[in-house]
C-alpha cells in the first residue's frame, strides 16, 4: 500500500494559524471544525486554488470532522469569520477563500477592467490593414487577434501549446509597427526560459522579413517580468512613480504569472500602454497566489472581454493520439481520459506502460542511461572547441561551435516528468539512480555531461531560474555551459565557473511545474497515482480532480512528437 498523502502545510501549522485567527478575530462561537476549514483553504493555496467549493469533498485531506460540509459550514457561519469587509474569510455561495487573496484578485481585475477600453481616436484614423502576404498562413482566429491591435487597449490571446500563439504575436507586433514605427515595445514572461523561447521564436519568424521592419522586430527586448520591474529585496523599483517607457507590451505564459507580479506590472505601465496577454488557461496555476489568467477566462468574467478575447483552437504541435488524449482530457475530463488510455493500443506517437512503484520503471532507466551516455559523448566533443584561455575566466562568452549546437539541441529532445520531487517515482529517486544516494550533498562529484538547472535568478551572469545547462570539463577545468540572453538581446554561450552559480539542481528529470514553458520531441510522464483507481480506494487519491487534470494536461502537451505515459500497477494501491 502507498503511504498516506501528506499535505504541504502540516496540521500543526494549520492549528497555529487557527489560533492566530482566533486571537486577532475572536470568533462569536468557536468550533474545532474550523481547523478543517483552515486546512482545506491552505491546501488549496498550496496548489494555487484561491476559491474552494464547499460542496466538493476534499478527498486528499484527513479531516477532523468527517461530515463535510454541513458541520463545517455551520461552524464557519457561527464564527462570524465571513461577516463584514474585514472578515478573514470570504463566503460567496458555496465558495470560500481567504479575504486577503480575494481582495488582491478583485483589485487586479479592477485594474485590468479600467484599462479595457477601445484605443482613442480610432474613428478619426484611416484603418491600416496588414499586407495580405503576411496573413496568408494565419487561420481565422489568428487574423482576428491581429486585427484587434488596431482597436483594443487590452487583448487576451489564449490557446493550448502549439496553437500558433507566438506566430500570432509576431504578426500583431508587425501590425503595431506598421501602424506606428516609433512604438516602444517590450516582451515579457514569468521565467527566463519562457522569455528566451519567445525571443528565439520571434527571431526565427522574421528571418525572411525585409529591413527596416526586420531590424525593428529583432530589437524588441524580451525579459522576465521581474527584470522589467527591476525586482529587488524591497520590492519592485518600477512602479506608478517610475513608469516603464513602453507603448505596447506582450506578456507570454500568463498561466504562470502570480498576483503580486501582474499587479506590479499594471502599476508600472503608462495608462496609454497597449497590453497583449497570452497564455493557456488550462495549465497549472501559480502556486500560492491564485491564477489570474484562469479567473479572467471564467465564464462570468470573460463576458467583460468578449470583443477583445481570442481563443486559438487549431493545434500545430500535438499530433495524432497526443492531440486526441489532450482534447479528451480538456473537454471530457479525467474519467474519459483514463478510459481512453486504458482501451487504446499504443500508436506511432503515444504509448503507455504499467510498472511497480518499487523501482524506477525499466523504460525510464534504459532511456536515461542511453541519454546520459550520448550527453557525455557530445560534451566531450565540445571541449576541443573551447579556447585554452577560456578556462582561466570565472565567466566568459565563447563562440558556439556546431558541436555545442548539437549538444543543446539534444538536451531539448527529451523531458522526463513527475508530479513530485519526493516519493517512489519522484525526481529525487531518478537522480539518485544516476548520481548516487548522496547526490544532493555531493554536487562537486557530478560528472561531465550532467544536465543542470539554475534555481535562482542571477541577472549579473544572464541566468534565470529554470535555465538548463550542462557540466563540461573535469577537475580544475570543471565548468558549466549555458545558453543565455546577453543584455543586447543576443543568445550567447557562456562558460561559467560553478562558484558563480548560487543554486542549481540536476536536470535529467524535472517536476511538471518546472516544465512549464518547455517542449521536447519526446516526453515520458511518470504518474504514480491517478483517478483511475477503484472506488473503494477513492479516499486515497493524491490530488483533487482539477489539480490532477491540470498537471496531466501540462505534462502531455510538452510533447511535440512522442509521449510515453507510465502508471503504477493496481497492487501498489
Amino acid at each position: 500500500m502507498k503511504e498516506p498523502f501528506k499535505t504541504k502545510f502540516s496540521t500543526d501549522l494549520c492549528k497555529s494559524l487557527l489560533a492566530t485567527l482566533a486571537r486577532y478575530y475572536p470568533p462569536i462561537e468557536f468550533n474545532e471544525a474550523l481547523i478543517d476549514v483552515v486546512n482545506v483553504l491552505m491546501d488549496g493555496l498550496s496548489r494555487g486554488d484561491v476559491y474552494i467549493n464547499m460542496r466538493e469533498t476534499p478527498n486528499n485531506l484527513e479531516l477532523k470532522y468527517k461530515d463535510w460540509p454541513s458541520i463545517h459550514m455551520k461552524a464557519l457561519l457561527n464564527s462570524g469569520w465571513t461577516t463584514g469587509d474585514n472578515s478573514p474569510i470570504v463566503l460567496n455561495g458555496d465558495l470560500i477563500s481567504w479575504r486577503r487573496t480575494h481582495n488582491e484578485i478583485a483589485e487586479t481585475i479592477q485594474k485590468i477592467l479600467l484599462r479595457n477600453q477601445p484605443i482613442d481616436n480610432l474613428s478619426k484614423k484611416k484603418p491600416i490593414r496588414i499586407n495580405t502576404n503576411n496573413l496568408e498562413n494565419l487561420n481565422i482566429q489568428q487574423k482576428k487577434a491581429v486585427n484587434l491591435v488596431e482597436s483594443e487597449q487590452i487583448i487576451l490571446l489564449s490557446g493550448g501549446p502549439g496553437t500558433g500563439k507566438t506566430s500570432t504575436i509576431l504578426q500583431m507586433l508587425l501590425q503595431a509597427l506598421t501602424k506606428n514605427p516609433t512604438l516602444h515595445i517590450g516582451m515579457a514572461a514569468p521565467t527566463g526560459k519562457a522569455a528566451k523561447k519567445l525571443k528565439d521564436t520571434i527571431n526565427l519568424g522574421i528571418e525572411n522579413f525585409e529591413d527596416p521592419i526586420k531590424n525593428k522586430l529583432s530589437k524588441i527586448p524580451s525579459k522576465t517580468l521581474h527584470k522589467w520591474l527591476e525586482a529587488g529585496p524591497n520590492g519592485f523599483r518600477r512602479n506608478s512613480q517610475r513608469l516603464l517607457k513602453l507603448d505596447l507590451i506582450v506578456i507570454d505564459e500568463m498561466s504562470m504569472v502570480d498576483l503580486s507580479t501582474i499587479n506590479g506590472l499594471l502599476d508600472s505601465l503608462p495608462k496609454s500602454c497597449q497590453i497583449i496577454l497570452v497564455g493557456d488557461p488550462d495549465q497549472l496555476l501559480p502556486i500560492g497566489s491564485g491564477g489570474i489568467w484562469q479567473i479572467l477566462h471564467d465564464k462570468g468574467m470573460n463576458k467583460n472581454f468578449q470583443s477583445n478575447s481570442v481563443k486559438l483552437t487549431k493545434s500545430y504541435r500535438n499530433k495524432g493520439d497526443i492531440a486526441l488524449l489532450r482534447n479528451t482530457l480538456k473537454d471530457e475530463g479525467l474519467d474519459a481520459f483514463w478510459h481512453l488510455l486504458a482501451t487504446k493500443e499504443n500508436s506511432s506517437n503515444t504509448s503507455q506502460h504499467l510498472s511497480s512503484l518499487k523501482s524506477i520503471p525499466d523504460p525510464v532507466v534504459s532511456t536515461l542511461f542511453n541519454y546520459r551516455k550520448k550527453l557525455k559523448e557530445l560534451t566531450e566533443k565540445c571541449i576541443n572547441h573551447i579556447p585554452n584561455e577560456a578556462w582561466q575566466s570565472s565567466m566568459i562568452e565563447i563562440a558556439p561551435s556546431v558541436e555545442m549546437l548539437k549538444l543543446f539541441n539534444f538536451i531539448d529532445n527529451l523531458l522526463i516528468l513527475s508530479p513530485q520531487r519526493n516519493g517512489p517515482w519522484g525526481i529525487k529517486k531518478i537522480h539518485q539512480l544516476l548520481l548516487g544516494k548522496r547526490f544532493e550533498e555531493e554536487t562537486n562529484k557530478w560528472g561531465q555531461g550532467t544536465p543542470i538547472m539554475a534555481k535562482s535568478n542571477q541577472p549579473e551572469i544572464g541566468l534565470a531560474n529554470g535555465d538548463v545547462g550542462i557540466i563540461i570539463g573535469n577537475g580544475d577545468k570543471r565548468r558549466f555551459l549555458f545558453n543565455v540572453f546577453a543584455e543586447e538581446q543576443r543568445l550567447v554561450t557562456r562558460l561559467i565557473n560553478p562558484s558563480r552559480i548560487n543554486k542549481f539542481d540536476a536536470a535529467f528529470a524535472m517536476t511538471i511545474h518546472k516544465s512549464q514553458g518547455s517542449e521536447a520531441d519526446q516526453v515520458i510522464l511518470l504518474w504514480p497515482n491517478s483517478s483511475k483507481i477503484s472506488e473503494e480506494n477513492k479516499l486515497n487519491k493524491l490530488y483533487s480532480d482539477d489539480y490532477e487534470k491540470r498537471m496531466i494536461y501540462t505534462a502531455i502537451t510538452r510533447a511535440k512528437n512522442k509521449l510515453l505515459l507510465i502508471t503504477n500497477k493496481e497492487e501498489d494501491f
